[in-house]
């Protein structure tokens, strides 16, 4: 865990924080785990609207961020249902009654994407309770056109105009938030970022556990895949790129960490030939052993056609993995760099794709990639600090904002 240096009196007069999340994935409880050790002058609490994560994480959430919650038994993945917006309206109003009850100095909302999240950014700039919104959107995701476009223009300048600053994870967000009116002096960059420290110093023993688990041999390159196994991160792509490579990189393996609906499509298309070199790991859930495996690898591939962020790039270049990705993930425009520490390619060119990992992959190039990793991730770093940011915003906040 890094520590920042305390700046000693508060830098700005907010002394408590709210931040309203749907549940608490491990980067999630990271990053506020990392405000309550660096904002010490301030007090923190953890508002989950959801308890249950889009994947069964294992773990429990620190004292320290002082979880509430509002909706127990309940899973994000029914958030922005239809039928659940009445039901998720009012949580919104319980969720306001507990911010005035408990006099809360600012809110921090995650999204934007229910009736609950509405509802309380609403209040916040009627009743002069500074709001700042964290989104990990980003503008070449940005998919909307037609009627839904000119919809989605009015109503999203709306919400912006609610919000005393919005929080990015990065330079594609900001020309994202831009594009719907949010003026440039209130966004302030505030990224995902894993334990980066848990990742370089990973445990011995775990990675030899994980090579044993999955019967990975030590003397075998390996190109691998994280996430969920679903059609928006084109699995697909990953296991083709590697069929068309496999009879030139011998000495290549692809291993698939995840699981999702298209497990047994993608395990039909390995040939026969390959299915030794091809390893499908299925979920896993502790951060460690997902680390060990970057750590067993060379180069992280992710062909999304639809990614606001993506972790697994942080958590991959942390790792000293080379990376190739397609130009949507959010992530690519800060810790992808070509010809540095990887490539990027149009979503959807497989043939583009096999042609950059032809080039990663090559004997006398490979760690020269990885290599390049740590200095891209240092400059992202010294560029871009969650903690930082969300410093900058409430500074802002405190010194007037947009002007309440």
């Amino acid at each position: 865990m890094r520590t920042m240096p305390d700046s000693g009196a508060p830098s700005n007069s907010i002394r408590s924080l709210a931040i309203v999340c749907n549940a608490l994935p491990p980067y999630r409880v990271h990053f506020h785990q990392r405000i309550v050790r660096e904002m010490s002058e301030m007090k923190l609490w953890t508002v989950c609207t959801h308890e249950g994560a889009d994947q069964p994480w294992a773990y429990a959430p620190p004292a320290e961020i002082n979880t509430v919650q509002f909706g127990p038994g309940e899973s994000v993945t029914r958030q922005s249902h239809s039928k659940r917006a009445w039901h998720e309206w009012k949580k919104g109003g319980k969720i306001i009654e507990w911010i005035k009850q408990e006099r809360i100095g600012a809110v921090l909302v995650n999204g934007y994407n229910d009736p609950a999240r509405l509802r309380i950014l609403r209040w916040c700039a009627g009743h002069n309770v500074p709001v700042l919104l964290w989104g990990d959107s980003n503008i070449r995701g940005d998919q909307a056109s037609g009627i839904k476009a000119v919809v989605k223009r009015r109503v999203l300048k709306r919400i912006l105009g609610w919000c005393d600053g919005i929080l990015a994870c990065g330079s594609l967000g900001r020309e994202y938030f831009q594009k719907y009116g949010a003026p440039s002096e209130r966004i302030f960059y505030s990224p995902v970022e894993p334990d980066y420290d848990a990742i370089k110093k990973n445990d011995r023993e775990v990675v030899e556990g994980a090579a044993r688990q999955f019967e990975l041999a030590r003397d075998r390159r390996r190109i691998v895949f994280s996430g969920r196994l679903t059609h928006a991160k084109r699995p697909d792509l990953a296991v083709d790129s590697f069929v068309a490579l496999a009879n030139e990189r011998p000495n290549w393996d692809l291993l698939m960490v995840g699981d999702g609906a298209m497990r047994e499509e993608l395990i039909g298309r390995v040939p026969q030939n390959l299915k030794a070199r091809v390893c499908f790991t299925g979920f896993i859930g502790e951060q460690a052993m997902v680390s060990a495996l970057y750590q067993l690898s060379d180069v992280l591939v992710l062909p999304s056609d639809y990614e606001p962020w993506a972790l697994v790039i942080n958590e991959a270049v942390a790792a000293g993995l080379a990376v190739v990705c397609s130009k949507v993930v959010g992530a690519a425009a800060e810790l992808v760099r070509d010809e540095v520490n990887g490539f990027t390619f149009p979503p959807g060119d497989l043939a583009a794709m096999v042609q950059q990992l032809r080039e990663v992959t090559a004997e006398g190039r490979i760690e020269q990639f990885k290599g390049g990793s740590a200095g891209v991730l240092e400059d992202w770093r010294r560029r871009a600090d969650p903690v930082e940011g969300l410093r900058a915003a409430l500074r802002y906040c405190a010194a007037g904002g947009k002007g309440r």
